[in-house]
């Protein structure tokens, strides 16, 4: 029976997930946002999530995910994370343009 690494599989999701956000200004304006309101107070928390369900944008399982980003947090960890990579994106490219 094959063993399955549930640490590297998280990584590789973290990993996608970064990607993504550092492609798409729109998903990187998502996480943004959403890694503002999962600072706030729970109770601020729980009303955004529930102005979210009111809005009829989203489907329950979209609902489901940005609920489960904004309540436990998660979402301001994705977004120190994507910044964390962007900035030394940043940094390896300006190394690149200064060593030429």
């Amino acid at each position: 029976m094959e063993r399955i690494d549930l640490h590297a599989t998280h990584n590789e999701r973290l990993a996608v997930i970064v990607d993504r956000c550092l492609e798409s200004e729109a998903a990187y304006k998502l996480f943004d946002m959403l890694g503002a309101v999962a600072q706030l107070e729970m109770d601020d928390r729980v009303a955004y999530v529930e102005m979210v369900k009111d809005s009829g944008l989203y489907t329950e399982e979209e609902i489901g995910a940005i609920e489960r980003l904004i309540v436990s947090g998660t979402a301001g960890f994705f977004k120190q994370v994507i910044d964390q990579v962007r900035d030394e994106q940043v940094l390896r490219e300006i190394d690149e343009l200064v060593a030429v």
